[in-house]
């Protein structure tokens, strides 16, 4: 009986050698499968803020993570729920495209955004670009602005919730909580309270003022979802504020004179984008429905100093596009066309509802040849409002030339666009203030860079000059409660940007690095008989710089950034009692994650101003001092 069993044994041993060597030996014939990408494009300059380099820094929202880049101006009005916009190589805030998941941001308004609103706890990444981005496939609208801001979304690529809970300076109270599934969805919720009274030193040629920053408050909860599916995404946001507006710094500061204005916000939108490739063609369409209102108090029973204001606002924006492309080897065709409709109505004094008709198409070639890359976009846009005495419809044409080389590590690239920016409902309609016979502020960019990247180093230079025409400015007349907005100036800039870059792991330590600086000068050249014929435009330095470094290691991550702003002037007028003197700041973030089986803990401590800067990035505004924070994380 043993021996049968070992000769058992061995008869399946060899059975099972036998089918092994049949199935090495057999032809296995598979189906045809394609595989679609994206050839990366070096057409235009870009900054990215990404991954865990985004996540560690000291910031909470997208506007302070953009002031680490080159060429970029924040002007924040003080207060932690102060107005942020941004402004690229001092084009203004109103040329600056802000998109989301690649759908515009849209404001009639007033043409800014404010993107303190925005928070960095889903975003993966944040970018910038002079021009606009470096795709095939996009909408005409991507084309339209002379930079362009770009916040991509996280996709979760796992089911996880979490818990957060930090708290601060100046009564600084927040919970947030996260849910995903993985590759289909995630909710992301927060709650914030800040009392914002923060104490402050004020200087100038003739008052030394020390005083506590008073209604500075702000409360906010924000709600955002997104879903995903395949080459559909869909995002869904809300979000709630009020707040206080600080008003300027005055000499013999009394709670008579304090600012007690304060503003409510509501702003919702639901977005959806579909893409698809196919071996030589692309399609990609959007759709976008916003509501934004706001409430504006300003009361002189609680401020001397103020006439009484009473407003609300609502606006409403509804979007389409649709893009196609026809790609080959050498040889990419873009075709585009876009439809917006927004209206605005205001219980301001006399205002009439008003409602704008946008269209927008594009035509773009892009051909590429053993590293020559070249693009010829046109642009056409025309705008029309509807309202009693309404400005005369608009419609104009916008060229774009780009041309790039790339080779091993080095890509050199230039390009000229000229745009322009319609103005906006305020500047045309905006009781005592509108003038409906504003014409477009253009702007006309040149550009010069060279770029090197290799495994972990990556610098950038860009020389550029910018010419904005016909600017749209406000003047005083009779009186200072009497504004007109006119076409008014020539302004050039000239200047110099440089980037570079640094990512490196050796087993459990990272080193990551990233440093800006830009040199840039701006001049009036609006009326060579006026005084301030050439002198420097208002909030724009001559030299800027950033620095960002962050280290890991073992659960541990350690970011520094150091952010520099140069003297600069308030007023056109360039008086030295007008200068703002130059500052820096100084973040630390230090975070710790511990695991405990399923569970993920993460302690967070952070450190703002750690220099305790007192500064202003607007004249008699003054930020917060040295701020310290503290974040809890349970996730699963």
């Amino acid at each position: 009986m043993y021996k049968f069993n070992i000769l058992l044994i061995m008869l399946l041993l060899g059975m099972q050698s036998m089918a092994q060597t049949s199935r090495l030996d057999s032809i296995h014939t598979l189906r045809d499968v394609a595989v679609v990408g994206v050839r990366p494009h070096y057409l235009t300059p870009s900054q990215t803020l990404q991954g865990a380099m985004l996540q560690n820094l000291s910031t909470t929202s997208v506007a302070d993570a953009l002031k680490y880049f080159s060429g970029v101006q924040i002007k924040d009005y003080g207060g932690l729920g102060g107005l942020k916009t941004v402004n690229v190589r001092s084009l203004g805030s109103q040329h600056v495209g802000v998109y989301l998941d690649g759908i515009r941001i849209n404001n009639a308004q007033n043409g800014q955004i404010d993107l303190g609103r925005y928070s960095l706890s889903n975003m993966e990444s944040v970018s910038l670009y002079n021009a606009n981005r470096n795709e095939r496939l996009q909408s005409a609208s991507e084309y339209a602005s002379a930079a362009t801001v770009y916040m991509q979304t996280r996709r979760p690529t796992q089911t996880t919730y979490s818990l957060e809970y930090g708290c601060g300076s100046f009564g600084l109270n927040k919970v947030k909580g996260y849910f995903s599934l993985k590759n289909l969805m995630f909710v992301d919720a927060e709650y914030q309270h800040t009392k914002g009274n923060y104490g402050f030193r004020f200087r100038s040629e003739q008052e030394d003022t020390v005083g506590r920053r008073n209604n500075s408050d702000i409360t906010f909860y924000r709600v955002e979802a997104a879903g995903f599916y395949r080459g559909l995404s869909t995002h869904i946001y809300y979000y709630n504020s009020e707040r206080g507006l600080p008003g300027p710094v005055i000499r013999r500061l009394s709670d008579q004179w304090d600012s007690t204005d304060r503003q409510w916000d509501q702003n919702f939108f639901v977005q959806s984008s579909y893409k698809h490739a196919w071996e030589h063609f692309a399609l990609k369409t959007n759709i976008k429905y916003a509501f934004d209102y706001l409430y504006y108090l300003q009361d002189p029973n609680t401020n001397a100093s103020t006439m009484f204001c009473d407003n609300h606002y609502t606006q409403q924006d509804i979007y389409g596009s649709i893009a196609g492309a026809w790609n080959t080897r050498y040889l990419s065709l873009t075709a585009s066309t876009d439809l917006r409709w927004t209206d605005l109505n205001a219980d301001v004094y006399k205002f009439d509802y008003v409602y704008r008709i946008d269209s927008k198409s594009l035509l773009s070639a892009i051909a590429s040849y053993r590293g020559f890359e070249a693009n010829v976009a046109l642009l056409y846009t025309h705008i029309s409002d509807h309202t009693r005495s309404a400005a005369s419809p608009l419609s104009r044409l916008a060229p774009m030339y780009l041309a790039s080389w790339h080779g091993g590590p080095w890509t050199v690239r230039a390009f000229h666009k000229r745009i322009f920016r319609a103005p906006t409902l305020n500047d045309l309609y905006y009781t005592l203030v509108g003038n409906v016979q504003l014409r477009p502020e253009y702007t006309s960019q040149w550009d010069m860079g060279v770029d090197y990247k290799d495994k972990y180093l990556h610098l950038a230079l860009d020389m550029y000059y910018n010419r904005i025409e016909d600017k749209i400015v406000a003047i005083p007349m009779k009186c200072q409660f009497r504004w007109s907005m006119v076409n008014f100036g020539l302004v050039k800039s000239l200047g110099l940007s440089a980037t570079a870059g640094y990512d490196r792991q050796w087993g459990k330590f990272s080193l990551s690095t990233n440093a800006n600086y830009t040199c840039q000068r701006d001049r009036d050249y609006s009326s060579p008989a006026d005084p301030e014929y050439k002198n420097t435009i208002p909030y724009s330095p001559l030299h800027s710089a950033s620095l960002i470094l962050d280290l890991g290691y073992d659960g541990y991550s350690l970011c520094t950034s150091w952010l520099y702003t140069g003297d600069r002037f308030a007023l056109i007028s360039n008086n030295r009692e007008d200068m703002l003197g130059d500052w820096y700041t100084v973040d630390l973030k230090l975070n710790k994650q511990f695991s405990f089986g399923k569970h993920n803990v993460q302690a967070t401590i952070e450190c703002n101003n750690l220099t305790d800067s007192r500064h202003e990035v607007v004249k008699r505004y003054p930020m917060p001092g040295r701020n310290w924070k503290f974040t809890l994380q349970w996730k699963i």
